[in-house]
């Protein structure tokens, strides 16, 4: 923090900006926080942006200030438009964020009062960053900008995916509580088929069995037939599932189910053109260069971080992804250690995931994971553990697109790490 506020001089100008749909509000105040203007409102298009600049430029020109800091929070897509009005401004004012949660806590310091109007609170964030309570904004551009929307389109239909096949699952739950014990994935597309067909207990026992065996074969292009339609007809003949509105939830299993299939049609074409983007790019190669890595893995990697170049260290990486820690101790009491997730979510997933992946697929990983477990000091539960092989995966892949170099197995422990595994041979 003293680093942020040295960067604020006599000769700063800060202003603090509460964004809207149409209208923002800008305060514009000096180094110590003092308005140089009223409340200023900004319309939501190049007019108003424009008046913006002339009056900040004035403000300037009148206290002998040579530094813009123009600071807002970053609260969905509102701020988008006036962010890159400002990165491409010729005055080239210094653009920073302030955590919403931030601006809600400190409200009623100033006036000690639960008061909130959109001046109000230009003003908190103008004192907010006068304070050193702000970040630097990063704006993706190019194949990193890509990136980032088409991760945002794969967290959607994700979302989508996991809501239609939960629902289903509930539904058959009810009114046929027998039939998922018959799949090991109820939302396969053989089991999709049935239930499209005979998704109740009566309409199984109504159907002919050379019928229901012809089904399950050509939907299952011949894996599975008649074993599955005899397991299926005996839980139907037992099954105590619900027997009212049936045609009500067979109209919504329909609906579920086309939307199921739709998402999922949906979900390959993003994650074809997440490849694509890759591809156009020579570090997607390098981070999947890594066992266990995949394209998903490293476009979340690229998309969630960017350009990797403005990061000096890999500890910066792991406070954006909100896995540096956090102590809760006061007194004599020592409390436990935790993560603080206050990242971007999206990457700290993926970097759990990747370090379930790499369990699988990489050596170094999984010997790395043992370790954790298995060692005779403060040994780590799974999820623990877990987090801590995806944390390691992120300073690799930090390294790798650091350096533009491809994963080398030799260097992915190092020395003191190997000779920790050493001990537990």
């Amino acid at each position: 923090m003293q680093e942020k506020i040295l960067r604020i001089t006599a000769t700063t100008i800060i202003v603090g900006v509460d964004t809207a749909k149409d209208e923002h509000w800008a305060r514009i105040t000096d180094c110590r926080g003092v308005d140089l203007t009223k409340p200023i409102k900004v319309t939501n298009n190049i007019e108003g942006f424009d008046k913006l600049m002339t009056r900040i430029g004035k403000a300037c020109a009148t206290h002998g200030c040579n530094q813009v800091m123009i600071g807002m929070e970053p609260s969905g897509h509102y701020c988008r438009a006036l962010q890159w009005y400002l990165r491409i401004h010729p005055s080239q004012p210094v653009l920073v964020g302030v955590n919403p949660y931030h601006t809600k806590q400190a409200k009623e310091l100033d006036d000690n009062s639960q008061t909130k109007s959109d001046k109000k609170d230009a003003l908190v964030i103008a004192h907010l960053i006068r304070d050193g309570r702000y970040f630097d904004t990063y704006l993706p551009k190019g194949k990193y900008a890509d990136l980032r929307v088409f991760n945002t389109e794969r967290q959607r239909v994700m979302k989508e995916i996991s809501r239609a096949g939960n629902t289903i699952i509930a539904l058959t739950d009810e009114y046929f509580p027998e039939y998922g014990k018959l799949f090991e994935n109820l939302l396969c597309p053989t089991s999709c088929e049935i239930l499209r067909t005979a998704p109740f207990p009566s309409d199984v026992m109504a159907m002919n069995r050379d019928d229901l065996i012809a089904l399950i074969r050509r939907v299952s292009n011949g894996a599975m037939g008649q074993k599955l339609a005899d397991s299926l007809m005996q839980a139907a003949a037992n099954s105590v599932g619900v027997q009212e509105g049936k045609e009500a939830v067979r109209f919504r299993l329909g609906q579920l189910l086309e939307s199921l299939t739709f998402h999922l049609k949906q979900k390959d074409a993003v994650e074809e053109q997440l490849n694509v983007v890759l591809k156009g790019m020579g570090l997607g190669d390098v981070l999947q260069s890594m066992p266990g890595i995949g394209p998903i893995i490293a476009a979340a990697f690229l998309g969630e971080v960017g350009d990797v170049s403005r990061f000096d260290t890999w500890k910066q990486v792991r406070k954006l992804a909100g896995l540096n820690l956090k102590e809760n101790s006061s007194g004599k009491r020592k409390g436990k250690t935790s993560i603080t997730k206050r990242g971007r979510p999206y990457l700290r997933h993926m970097l759990y995931m990747a370090g379930e992946t790499c369990l699988m697929h990489n050596d170094e990983m999984r010997q790395l994971y043992h370790y954790f477990r298995e060692r005779s000091i403060n040994p780590l539960k799974y999820n623990q553990a877990i987090v801590a092989v995806g944390l390691k995966v992120m300073r690799i892949l930090f390294y790798m697109a650091k350096n533009n170099k491809a994963y080398d197995p030799n260097k992915a422990l190092g020395d003191i790490r190997k000779a920790q595994l050493s001990l537990l041979a």
